[in-house]
């Protein structure tokens, strides 16, 4: 799914200048239910399903209303994954 005009790219993308602030109890309490890999993977999923070029008009055009109304792969929760695994 890599590559340079891969959609995976535009995770971390944003239009306007932007800052994210963590606490480290935010952050650590999010880790317990959703393992941090699977969220890379479904939203990189979730990218692909709109694909690269739509993303980049989305965001030169700063207009992201065609993302409503689509579905989504859902985050799987550390509790389902591994339920899944011990099947």
């Amino acid at each position: 799914m890599g590559g340079e005009g891969a959609a995976a790219n535009f995770a971390r993308r944003s239009p306007v200048p932007m800052i994210n602030l963590l606490r480290t109890p935010q952050v650590r309490a999010a880790q317990k239910g959703i393992p941090t890999g699977s969220v890379y993977d479904t939203n990189e999923k979730n990218l692909a399903s709109v694909g690269s070029e739509q993303l980049q008009e989305m965001l030169h055009r700063c207009e992201w209303s065609a993302l409503e109304g689509r579905t989504y792969l859902p985050h799987q929760t550390r509790a389902a994954i591994e339920s899944a695994a011990n099947r």
